[in-house]
C-alpha cells in the first residue's frame, strides 16, 4: 500500500476510535468533569431534549454476584430431567448457568436529557453476557421487548466498506477498503453453549410482560427454537415468523433459501400484544367472508369496515423487502435490517413509554425505531464500529427531530 494512503487509512482509525469527530449541538460529559467543549461542539441553544453524553462505567467497590434461579420454583425447574417425551438439547461442553458476576460494563453513550424518573437512553460496548451481567443489578425484570439479530453460525466474516476522503480518480490508489466487523465462524458446541448463557440473562431481564424475538435463519433456527423451548418455556412459544424475500441465488441442488426465521416467545401468558392488521389484498376476509358481487349491497356497511379495519397479520411476512431495497437507509454496515421490519415487531409488542433492548446491536436499527416510536432502549454490542454506527444515526434522528420542533416553533411564533 503507497505511504500517502497508508496515512490516510490510520488517521481515519484514530478518528474512527476516538469517536465520531463532527461538530454537534449536543454535550459530551465525561466522569468527574464538567460538560466541555472538545471534539463535539456544545451549542448553547441545544434542545433540552436532545443532550448527548459520553460517559465510562466506575469500577464496583465490591464484587457482586446474582443467582440467575432465585426461587425453589426455578431452582428445581434448573435441576430437573427433561420431562418425558419433551426432548432438550446436549452438546459437548454443555455447563449449567445458574449465577453470575456483576461486571463493570463500559457506558459508552447516553442521549437526552433525565426524564422525571431520571430515565436515559444508554449504549454499552463490551461483551454481551457481561453487559447484562452488569444491567441486572438494576434491569432484573424490568425490560418489555427484546429483538436480537445474533451470529447466524454462516461461516462468514462481515465487512463493513470505509471510504477514505481525499483521494482522488486520477490516482490508481484505491479509494475504499473493507474493515472487518465481526466473524460469523464458530464450532457447533461453542456457539450452543453461547447462545444459551445469553438466553437465560435475557429471560432474567424481562419483565413479566415481556418478549423477546430471536432473528435468525436456516443455520441453526432449528437449534434455537429448542434452547428458547428449555429457557423461555415451551408454553411461551408465540411465533415461528418466515420473513420472506427474494432475490437472485446460486442455488443448483436445493430451492433457494430466501427467507429468515424470527423466534417469538414471552416471559409469560400475560405479554403485550398489539395485533397488526394489513390491508386485504383479496376480495376474501380472512375470517372466510367473501366480497362478491351478490353480497355487496346487503354487505356493504360490514365489507367498508372489515376494510378500514384490515386483516390480521399472518407469521409469514412478505410485504418488507430486504434492506438493500431501502437506499435511504444504507449505512454500509452488513446484515442491517430495514426499520419497517422492527417497526412491525416494536409496534407489536411494546406500548409507547416501554424498554427495548438489543444486545447485538450492529448497525442500530432497534435504537433508531425505538426512539422514533416513543421507546425508551438500552443498546449493546461488542464491536466499537457497531457503537460508533448507531450513535451516529441516533444523533441524526435527534437532529432531524430538533429541527422540526424548531420549524414549528417558527411557524407558531
Amino acid at each position: 500500500m503507497p505511504w500517502a494512503l497508508l496515512l490516510r487509512v490510520c488517521s481515519w482509525a484514530v478518528e474512527s476510535l476516538e469517536g465520531a469527530r463532527v461538530a454537534t449541538p449536543f454535550h459530551v460529559r465525561r466522569p468527574g468533569h464538567a460538560i466541555s467543549a472538545g471534539t463535539v461542539g456544545v451549542a448553547s441553544n441545544s434542545h433540552p431534549r436532545h443532550h448527548f453524553q459520553r460517559e465510562e462505567a466506575p469500577m464496583p467497590d465490591e464484587q457482586l454476584t446474582f443467582e440467575l434461579h432465585t426461587s425453589e420454583e426455578e431452582k428445581q425447574h434448573a435441576r430437573r430431567e427433561p420431562d418425558k417425551g419433551f426432548p432438550e438439547l446436549h452438546w459437548r461442553g454443555k455447563r449449567p448457568y445458574r449465577s453470575t458476576v456483576y461486571y463493570p460494563a463500559q457506558l459508552k453513550e447516553t442521549f437526552g436529557q433525565p426524564d422525571e424518573n431520571g430515565w436515559m437512553n444508554k449504549i454499552f460496548w463490551g461483551d454481551n453476557l457481561q453487559v447484562m451481567s452488569h444491567l441486572l443489578k438494576e434491569y432484573r425484570g424490568q425490560v418489555d421487548l427484546i429483538y436480537i439479530d445474533p451470529p447466524f453460525d454462516s461461516k462468514a466474516d462481515y465487512k463493513k466498506k470505509i471510504e477514505i476522503r481525499g483521494v482522488g480518480s486520477a490516482e490508481s490508489d484505491s479509494s475504499s477498503f473493507e474493515e472487518k466487523q465481526y466473524g460469523d465462524i464458530w464450532t457447533n458446541d461453542e456457539y450452543l453453549q453461547f447462545m444459551y448463557e445469553r438466553l437465560i440473562l435475557m429471560r432474567k431481564l424481562l419483565s413479566d410482560k415481556g418478549s423477546i424475538y430471536l432473528h435468525c435463519d436456516w443455520h441453526r433456527s432449528h437449534y434455537l427454537r429448542i434452547i428458547m423451548d428449555q429457557v423461555l418455556g415451551m408454553n411461551n412459544f408465540r411465533n415461528e415468523i418466515a420473513w420472506c424475500y427474494t432475490g437472485p441465488a446460486a442455488a443448483q441442488n436445493n430451492f433457494p433459501r430466501k427467507h429468515d426465521t424470527i423466534l417469538f416467545y414471552s416471559k409469560s401468558g400475560d405479554n403485550v400484544f398489539n395485533t397488526p392488521r394489513i390491508k386485504h389484498k383479496s376480495g376474501v376476509h380472512n375470517t372466510g367472508q367473501l366480497f362478491s358481487d351478490s353480497n355487496i349491497t346487503e354487505n356493504l356497511e360490514l365489507k367498508e369496515q372489515l376494510e378500514i379495519q384490515g386483516k390480521k397479520l399472518e407469521d409469514w411476512w412478505i410485504d418488507i423487502w430486504s434492506c438493500d431495497r431501502y437506499r435511504s437507509e444504507l449505512l454500509g454496515y452488513p446484515t442491517q435490517k430495514p426499520e419497517a421490519l422492527l417497526e412491525r415487531i416494536i409496534e407489536a409488542s411494546s406500548n409507547p413509554g416501554d424498554l427495548v433492548f438489543d444486545c447485538f446491536m450492529g448497525s442500530g436499527t432497534t435504537q433508531a425505531v425505538a426512539l422514533k416510536l416513543g421507546r425508551r432502549f438500552l443498546g449493546a454490542d461488542i464491536n466499537l464500529g457497531a457503537v460508533h454506527t448507531t450513535t451516529k444515526r441516533i444523533l441524526n434522528i435527534m437532529r432531524s427531530s430538533q429541527s422540526s420542533d424548531d420549524s414549528i416553533q417558527g411557524e407558531l411564533g
